[in-house]
């Protein structure tokens, strides 16, 4: 005897195959932040919902003066919201020591010799060790790395524990920009050091792609009380007073493909005074200070990257947003 099969049994069959096969997509996609490191491990991308944020690259390669330029130091590339544009620079272009988002002393000096972690000249570099910590969900994403800051002799000077925790900042008409929360812990571990240098080779500093340097396209909104000229305030260290200190927060705008950007830094206010901040037309800006570190008193340095796909940020609107992130710091 023959079993006999219905067409509208056939069909049924086939309609539950697809269903199955649609519950298991939707089970196994990509949906809300995600870390994933490359088959190398040396670099880790976050997505949201597959598309790209930031990439932290951490690749070490001496093995010959081209590899090592490009990997002397670990640093953060940012993507564009929701337009998956990359918007800072990575090894070279001008200035090939300037990369993404990224933190540095030219002159790290201790009782035996002094290091220059932001060129990473004669064997000096940042290395990434491992992670700490490695969380995702729908709503955040955060990473802890262990970043040894070496001499010639893999020897690290200082210790770092980076922090690294990106939300996405809802915006007006349907849009959305990135709110990233960056902590950095520095510990010696050569006794104490001087952290000194000047507002153009030190401190936490954001780099544009080289797009930008060539057409020398960066802009910027500062506070109330400071200038309100959109081109570049390059002011330098010298014997006075310092000048264009303790801003507390700056914006800098650029575009990107057809796309425009606004990228604002706010500092923790009890850093260290005074903090010297430093702007360049070519797309760099960031705010430097000097400071010991001891071995029994790390430092933690805080800031807050907010980054909109879009020009419309005024002075007034990015100074609310900076008495939000002070308001958050005395929470906390």
């Amino acid at each position: 005897m023959h079993l006999m099969i219905s067409n509208a049994a056939l069909l049924a069959r086939g309609v539950l195959a697809i269903l199955s096969v649609m519950v298991c997509s939707a089970a196994t996609s990509t949906a809300g932040f995600e870390w994933k490191t490359n088959a190398a491990g040396t670099e880790t991308d976050l997505t949201l919902d597959g598309q790209p944020v930031l990439k932290y690259m951490h690749a070490y390669d001496p093995s010959t003066p081209e590899r090592n330029a490009e990997t002397y130091k670990v640093f953060h590339h940012v993507f564009g919201p929701g337009t998956g544009d990359l918007i800072t620079k990575g090894p070279g272009g001008t200035f090939p020591h300037h990369r993404g988002m990224y933190v540095a002393w030219n002159k790290t000096q201790t009782e035996k010799g002094s290091y220059d972690f932001w060129h990473c000249t004669k064997g000096a570099h940042q290395k990434h060790i491992k992670f700490l910590k490695q969380e995702a969900n729908d709503v955040e994403a955060t990473a802890t790395a262990e970043i040894h800051w070496e001499d010639a002799d893999n020897k690290p000077v200082i210790r770092e524990e980076r922090t690294v925790t990106v939300k996405k900042l809802p915006l007006a008409d349907g849009k959305f920009g990135w709110q990233i929360e960056w902590s950095t812990v520095l510990h010696s571990e050569r006794g104490k050091i001087r952290l000194t240098g000047d507002r153009q080779h030190a401190g936490f500093q954001f780099r544009a792609p080289q797009s930008v340097a060539d057409a020398n396209s960066a802009r910027y909104i500062r506070p109330a009380n400071f200038p309100q000229q959109p081109e570049a305030v390059q002011e330098n260290d010298g014997p006075a007073e310092p000048k264009h200190a303790n801003l507390d927060w700056c914006a800098m705008t650029y575009p990107v493909n057809d796309n425009k950007y606004t990228i604002a830094y706010f500092e923790d206010p009890s850093l260290p005074k005074p903090r010297r901040f430093s702007e360049r037309p070519y797309g760099r800006f960031g705010s430097f200070f000097e400071t010991d570190l001891l071995p029994e008193e790390p430092l933690k340095m805080t800031y807050r990257i907010l980054v909109f796909p879009d020009n419309s940020q005024t002075s007034e609107s990015l100074q609310k947003a900076y008495d939000q992130f002070t308001a958050t710091l005395k929470k906390s």
